[in-house]
């Protein structure tokens, strides 16, 4: 099994590497628009930030790398959606661990571990996503597949290991060993977004609308949500990963906040995989979930930054709720 994961992830770089060298070799860049045609953007999320005693719990961390660019071709995506404004790629590579509550406290105590003792497994998570952007008037739609692994082939267990050893200082969980098993992951994930009062300049409100397919997660979800501030259109905004397309002069400043509420069928770092349960996998599921997000966002020329924080009822317990915060920064060029 693990050298069959193993030859999985290296088709999925091979395959990560093959979408940069079209990119690369291609001369259909657009230049004639007044913004930036390539983006990096470098995101975390831990609930570290949040500076809450009972962290490590649930959504422990994560990281990626992203890569988003314009292109006039770009592996037939363009002929998509005849009556879109624009339409823009990106690449993502990402890292995400979960643990269980009471981690700390296994860790700082002499009594064994066991999974008998979690209220959610432990899982790791690494995977790739390559995702196409259509832009409209009022509204945008994000479509990406995501391919990776779960499992002790993602090296969750030692990026979290790492970190607290040389960063923090906090203790190793011995919890990982009792990690759900290795699975190959593909999953179809959906966005969209529509925005309700698109002239006003201070005050904007908005709705969306998710759908996650696979073996990974099985969710749909809708919510509301307002910006207050000095902000672009939401089809070039920050908030909304879209800041490729602002203006190469511009500036953003302004609070968001957004509440929506999902329908869980299945979720792979609880339940491990869906057509044959590991010994370590939890049956139980909240089917229904509430989440809120708030957070502020600047952008101005080249550079974007923002901090957020995402509140998330319990999806095996609801009386457990959690809260993590993000940070994430972009450059343009």
């Amino acid at each position: 099994m693990g050298n069959y994961i193993n030859m999985l992830m290296f088709v999925n770089k091979s395959l990560f590497l093959y979408c940069l060298f079209l990119v690369i070799i291609s001369n259909y860049c657009i230049s004639q628009e007044d913004h930036y045609t390539h983006q990096i953007t470098f995101s975390t999320d831990n609930d570290v930030f949040t500076f809450d005693n009972g962290s490590d719990r649930y959504y422990s961390f994560g990281g990626g790398l992203k890569y988003t660019f314009t292109a006039k071709r770009f592996l037939g995506l363009q002929h998509l959606f005849k009556n879109k404004d624009n339409v823009f790629y990106d690449v993502e590579y990402r890292i995400e661990g979960y643990t269980p509550s009471d981690v700390n406290d296994f860790a700082l105590t002499e009594r064994i571990e066991g999974p008998d003792e979690f209220d959610r497994p432990y899982a790791g998570l690494s995977y790739f996503t390559l995702g196409a952007s259509y832009i409209f008037k009022r509204s945008f739609f994000k479509t990406e597949l995501l391919v990776g692994v779960l499992g002790p082939s993602s090296q969750a267990d030692e990026v979290q290991s790492w970190f607290h050893r040389n960063i923090i200082d906090e203790p190793i969980y011995d919890g990982w060993k009792f990690q759900l098993e290795d699975q190959f992951l593909l999953n179809i994930n959906s966005y969209y977004t529509h925005d309700f009062n698109p002239n006003h300049n201070w005050f904007n409100t908005f709705g969306t609308a998710n759908l996650k397919l696979g073996n990974l997660f099985n969710q749909a979800s809708a919510g509301l949500g307002f910006r207050i501030g000095k902000f672009a259109k939401i089809s070039k905004s920050s908030s909304f990963n879209n800041s490729i397309l602002l203006p190469k002069k511009n500036f953003e400043f302004f609070f968001q906040f957004s509440s929506s509420g999902g329908i869980n069928i299945s979720d792979a770092t609880i339940q491990g995989n869906i057509f044959d349960r590991g010994k370590y996998s939890f049956s139980d599921l909240n089917n229904v979930s509430w989440n809120i997000k708030n957070g502020l966002y600047f952008s101005k020329n080249r550079f974007s930054c923002n901090i957020s924080y995402s509140w998330s009822s319990g999806v095996l317990d609801t009386t457990e709720n959690h809260i993590f915060g993000t940070i994430s920064g972009s450059y343009r060029f």
